[in-house]
């Protein structure tokens, strides 16, 4: 990540993050000479058979750097939903932290689903070519979901299908206004289309279950249009996050290179239950919501689609791609989240969780009903294999966690710099899961704690009273 970016986020700067000047020549070279051209090469919008095949196509033709993913919960009308994972070595238990990326949430944003999956091409396709690629695949792992919401896609409209099973038009959710956190004011929903309950949506319970279990330093969740790239709060009442000076930073970072406006989502439109401000608060990786295009319609305007993307036509010189790469070079730098190291038995799963409450907002029923909050238990678990040689380096979110705006008493902003000084708790197990060691960790953004699992080691070669 460049010095300017990092000195205006107030953190040290990474030296394995800098590109070297070759890294940049190579870059230029590889982007002029695709300049006009998406990386799958298409110029017409997917279909999700499209989506579906060409993700299994890359894992298939790439299997060391991509992984195909099936997400645990069924669409209401009983289609799976499908992702993939790009790394180096994709199949290992790495630590590396994750850029966690998605697009169609609402199935009448064609776009967001398109520059999703294109970006993943791109890193394919560039990852033995372009040195940066390469360098960021090393380090970091990403995510893509490219169509959250199938069923309104295959049918073309905002919203999921619900609970109705012939996916009549009073059935559907809009998947971005079921986050638990914040859900319920009906700001921009109501009572219908923000769903029967928080998270009610298998749809949005697939999301959390990917954010929950890995380690997402950095989520894009992709939507069209306006030209607008959005982070917290969704409401004014909830104020400013505890991270606004860094969020910020990284929001004026990545619109430098995409000409999209950054702001606090809430100065744009208020709305309910969105992804990113759930996301923050469950996990302290920052969340963005990516407004693509200027055109909201889908006719006849997959050429808007290349030129935002690439920074042509329109666009020139201002490419949704770069601003992508400013966004993985944050998600891959240490000095954005937090690093536990330390050495474990070759063998051993090491497993960090979390244990708390978020809260919707007080429940709006009618004009003049309202519920109090209600709990959403949330709970953070990611794992790691200890490798060959014991020695693991482990990027994850920071344990201290930002004091939420939404709470049991109603919406009270905190602002920047609230943080709670929480722990993971951090256990060493044999494969056949017993617990042999259990210990607190305490860590800050751009903090690195190292960790003695003496007893693990001691226990888990037979060494020690086993009890």
């Amino acid at each position: 990540m460049s010095v300017g970016l990092l000195g205006s986020l107030s953190i040290p700067a990474a030296t394995t993050t800098f590109a070297e000047s070759t890294d940049i020549a190579a870059t230029a070279q590889l982007l002029a000479a695709q300049s006009t051209t998406l990386p799958s090469g298409r110029t017409t919008y997917r279909t999700i058979t499209d989506y579906n095949d060409e993700m299994l196509a890359l894992s298939n033709q790439h299997p060391d750097l991509v992984k195909h993913i099936t997400l645990p919960h069924k669409t209401r009308q009983g289609r799976d939903v499908h992702g993939i994972e790009v790394t180096r070595d994709v199949n290992a238990s790495d630590g590396k932290p994750v850029l966690f990326m998605m697009g169609i949430h609402h199935g009448n944003e064609w776009p967001s689903g398109e520059h999703t999956l294109e970006f993943a091409y791109d890193l394919v396709n560039n990852s033995g070519k372009d040195p940066k690629i390469k360098r960021l695949l090393d380090q970091a792992r990403v995510i893509f979901v490219p169509v959250v919401n199938v069923d309104g896609f295959v049918i073309n409209r905002r919203t999921s299908c619900g609970i109705s099973p012939t996916c009549a038009s009073s059935g559907g959710v809009d998947l971005n206004r079921n986050y638990p956190f914040g859900w319920g004011s009906n700001a921009g929903s109501n009572v219908t289309n923000r769903g029967p309950a928080p998270a009610s949506e298998p749809e949005v319970r697939n999301i959390m279950d990917l954010t929950t279990a890995n380690q997402v330093t950095v989520l894009i969740t992709n939507h069209t249009s306006g030209h607008t790239l959005l982070r917290p709060p969704l409401e004014k009442r909830a104020g400013d996050t505890p991270d606004e000076a860094v969020y910020a930073a990284l929001t004026d970072a990545m619109a430098a290179k995409n000409g999209y406006t950054g702001m606090k989502s809430g100065f744009d439109y208020e709305t309910t239950g969105e992804t990113p401000d759930w996301s923050y608060y469950a996990t302290r990786g920052l969340g963005f919501t990516y407004e693509i295009m200027k055109t909201q319609s889908t006719n006849n305007t997959y050429p808007e689609v290349i030129e935002d993307y690439l920074g042509t036509g329109r666009y020139e010189g201002k490419s949704n791609r770069e601003a992508f790469m400013v966004a993985l070079e944050y998600a891959a730098d240490p000095a954005g989240h937090s690093v536990i190291t330390g050495k474990a038995p070759k063998g051993a799963v090491l497993t960090i969780t979390k244990d708390f409450d978020l809260w919707t907002a007080p429940i709006r029923q009618s004009s003049t009903v309202l519920d109090p909050p209600q709990a959403v238990p949330t709970h953070l678990e990611s794992s790691l294999i200890a490798p060959t040689n014991g020695k693991f380096t482990w990027h994850v979110n920071p344990s201290v966690r930002p004091v939420p705006a939404y709470t049991e008493n109603g919406v009270v902003a905190t602002g920047p710099g609230n943080f709670l000084q929480e722990s993971w708790t951090l256990t060493c197990a044999r494969p056949n899961g017993e617990v042999l060691e259990t210990v607190k960790v305490t860590v800050d953004r751009g903090e690195q704690v190292d960790v003695r699992l003496q007893e693990c080691k001691t226990r888990f070669n037979g060494n020690g009273p086993k009890h």
